[in-house]
């Protein structure tokens, strides 16, 4: 099973998660049969926002792993049976281990809603660096 973490970058960033999806510059796929652990690029995987969906399942990544997702992308990726998981910390390996061992809770429609209405729908709202 292959799964996905957007991450601040690839260098000094790579093992703490983005906050969401927003401009995110890279992605961390985790191969949990190979046991292999990448960072890339998000254009790597689509050029554009609206490809990301299609480029996961061409790829075999049906699990994501993310502090934050808005209700829309939410529905997008579990309408085509991509499984998106609350992350407890902004650690990427804590996050896989809590992962492997069942402790992480799939985001629901209604916890999105909540979060994206915290954020007031603007970037410059919140605490957040997801601008």
């Amino acid at each position: 099973m292959k799964v996905m973490l957007p991450v601040k970058n690839e260098k000094a960033g790579k093992d703490e998660l983005a906050e969401g999806f927003h401009n995110i510059d890279y992605l961390c796929i985790y191969d949990s049969l190979l046991k292999t652990t990448e960072w890339i690029s998000a254009k790597d995987i689509s050029e554009i926002p609206e490809g990301l969906n299609t480029a996961l399942i061409q790829k075999g990544i049906y699990t994501i792993i993310s502090k934050n997702i808005t209700p829309m992308v939410l529905a997008m990726f579990n309408r085509n049976g991509i499984n998106v998981y609350k992350a407890q910390s902004l650690n990427v390996s804590k996050n896989l281990e809590l992962f492997q061992l069942h402790q992480l809770e799939p985001f629901t429609a209604l916890e999105s809603r909540l979060n994206f209405a915290s954020c007031s729908s603007s970037c410059t709202s919140c605490n957040s660096s997801c601008n």
